[in-house]
């Protein structure tokens, strides 16, 4: 029987094998892998002899065999797309390392995808493999100016026709190809090319797809955005996007959390590092760095919880609520932060503020240090209808806050803490203003920096090793 792979694969002028070439060289291999070596970019022949037999498999797709070539100058887009569609569940769809980059070219008429996923087959239990885990050794390069500055692009677009189950991307570098001098999206900048895009559709959520040992870098507008439930990101790496990095926007509860964020970092961002939109969220083993808008979740959020998060530098605040309308709003948000340093934001720490929402807030082993207070009143703030639990109990650490107290509790929030230890915080360890503070102990005393052990930037994130 002819399988639709080799159909596809017919209708391609699969390599220069051809298609008999292509049904002969797939041979069963004894060993599943899923990384197939973290040696030099120049391949030994050991290594190329691996590669090839990995390749050969039958339960393998080589992206090479639908035309690609990975040479930095010949546009892979349909080959790839090709691939992909190409598997049937259960199998791999592999692109080697190669010299140069695989290069993805738009055709300038706006609005396009250069690989877009979902609408003309079944991509259940598929994986997109790059050979090897490790930085730029697979790396699918947007070709600079080929697609439509003025509108909305996307390099990797599974559409959300219906559900995915067991979609997983591996070993992948996805460049959006952004000017080198292009500034944020909302300052000016370019805001056209999004990394990932899992779009809306009649699927509803409830998905399981999978992005592991992945870099999305360089795109003008989002490096990741999700918009319906059900999908993970392991040891993921977004960078200098010209908007937001990971924004989780499902406003579904197919799946519950919405997102999964392991082993994830942000940086350099000319938005947010996280912008959690919709839905709910659970982020473990993060850190962000210098995002023009520090992290921030907004008013549709139903549960964000967060825990082990190293925020340095982040412009704007580490966390902030973000809350401006009033339509589709949950009751009651739950937020979760444990095991959190902030350290050297720009304008606070921490704030969250209700504003017609009831924020119930979970705070323990929350540490702030060296803030630079600018339009705010302290490194922690809670107002307007947030709250902790009512036991005192958990412990925060504010340290150095300039031009503002350690705490400040307003307009009727509510924080009850254990131990609270603050040091040279310019107006005072807290300031409780129509707002109360309880607390079980406090003590004038800088406890040492990072006490809670949260994650260094090379301990997470892409090819950091850390499996999570």
């Amino acid at each position: 029987m002819v399988t639709r792979r080799q159909l596809i694969a017919t209708a391609s002028g699969v390599g220069s094998v051809g298609f008999l070439g292509y049904l002969l060289s797939r041979d069963d291999g004894p060993d599943d892998t899923q990384s197939l070596g973290d040696g030099p970019r120049t391949a030994t022949p050991g290594q190329v002899e691996r590669t090839e037999a990995f390749a050969d498999r039958e339960d393998v797709v080589d992206v090479r065999e639908f035309g690609a070539v990975g040479d930095g100058a010949t546009d892979d887009s349909d080959a790839i797309m090709s691939a992909i569609r190409a598997a049937e569940p259960g199998e791999t769809v592999f692109l080697p390392e190669t010299a140069d980059s695989y290069l993805l070219s738009f055709d300038g008429t706006g609005e396009e995808a250069a690989l877009h996923l979902g609408t003309e087959s079944d991509l259940s239990d598929i994986t997109v493999l790059g050979e090897r885990a490790a930085p730029g050794a697979q790396t699918l390069q947007v070709e600079p100016g080929s697609y439509d500055a003025d509108t909305s692009n996307w390099v990797l677009k599974p559409e959300a026709t219906r559900v995915f189950e067991g979609l997983l991307f591996r070993n992948l570098t996805i460049d959006g190809g952004r000017p080198p001098d292009d500034g944020a999206a909302a300052l000016d900048g370019e805001e056209s090319v999004t990394g990932v895009l899992l779009r809306r559709g009649d699927a509803g959520g409830g998905h399981d797809i999978a992005f592991e040992n992945c870099v999305v870098q360089d795109c003008s507008a989002s490096a990741l955005r999700f918009e319906e439930s059900g999908v993970i990101c392991r040891n993921v790496t977004a960078r200098r996007a010209g908007r937001h990095g990971f924004n989780p926007v499902a406003g579904d509860t197919e799946a519950d959390p919405g997102f999964v964020g392991k082993s994830i970092r942000s940086v350099d961002n000319g938005g947010t590092g996280i912008d959690h939109r919709r839905g709910t969220a659970r982020l473990e083993n993060l850190y962000t760095e210098n995002n023009r808008s520090g992290n921030k979740w907004k008013h549709h959020v139903r549960r964000l919880e967060v825990r082990n998060h190293h925020s340095f530098r982040d412009r704007n605040r580490g966390w902030r609520s973000n809350h401006t309308g009033t339509d589709d709003v949950p009751d009651t948000q739950h937020v979760v932060f444990r095991n959190v340093l902030v350290e050297q934001p720009q304008i606070s720490g921490i704030r969250v503020s209700g504003d017609n929402t009831e924020i119930a807030c979970d705070f323990d082993n929350v540490e702030v240090r060296q803030t630079a207070v600018r339009n705010s009143r302290a490194g922690i703030v809670l107002s307007r209808d947030a709250h902790t639990g009512e036991q005192t109990e958990g412990h925060i650490v504010v340290v150095g806050t300039d031009n503002g107290g350690g705490v400040y509790v307003g307009s009727d929030a509510v924080m009850n803490v254990g131990t609270f230890d603050h040091f040279e915080n310019e107006e005072g360890a807290f300031i409780a203003e129509s707002g109360v503070l309880n607390f079980e102990k406090i003590e004038n005393v800088d406890p040492g920096r990072n006490i809670f052990g949260t994650p260094g930037a090379a301990s997470v994130g892409a090819f950091s090793g850390q499996s999570n």
